[in-house]
């Protein structure tokens, strides 16, 4: 069962992922994105894990374990999804 976190204090928020290497919840998707800059679409619970759906410039989305993610909160807050606002970088 999971639960989504649409308006999770996350959402919005830059991130970078670092996925550790070698673990099994992670796909060469997840790889091919990691040091890449996104934004937190939002949070979701699959299994009693925290995962963040990490969306990209390419509007290709990617689930990170949220402990593999490098948080800037200075960022502005929003995603496309939120109407006219969009992200900075």
């Amino acid at each position: 069962m999971s639960a989504h976190r649409h308006k999770t204090p996350l959402r919005g928020v830059k991130v970078t992922p670092h996925p550790r290497a070698d673990d099994p919840l992670y796909t060469s998707v997840n790889y091919a994105y990691a040091g890449k800059t996104g934004h937190v679409h939002e949070v979701v619970t699959i299994g009693g894990r925290e995962l963040a759906k990490v969306g990209f410039d390419d509007r290709k989305i990617v689930y990170y374990l949220l402990d593999d993610l490098e948080t800037d909160d200075s960022a502005a807050r929003g995603t496309f999804h939120d109407g006219d606002r969009t992200p900075t970088e």
